[in-house]
């Protein structure tokens, strides 16, 4: 029996990971809605599928901590 511990395994990724094939992640669409506070807006962030809304699954951030994630590869 072969015992691989996960630093092991983390260290065999490749440097630019498939997200669904190499980490198990499930790609979602996402929604983001503005939202005016006297300190500044927010973006609030859903699942584009009603179906896969959950009181629990939403992010809040502020407008200027967002950024394209494929321009700051």
């Amino acid at each position: 029996m072969t015992i691989v511990r996960s630093g092991d395994r983390w260290n065999q990724l490749a440097a630019d990971p498939d997200p669904n094939r190499d980490l198990g992640y499930e790609l979602a669409e996402w929604e983001s809605h503005r939202v005016s506070y006297r300190d500044g807006d927010r973006l609030v962030l859903v699942p584009a599928d009603e179906d896969a809304f959950d009181s629990e699954a939403y992010i809040v951030a502020s407008a200027q901590t967002m950024c394209d994630v494929l321009e700051h590869r």
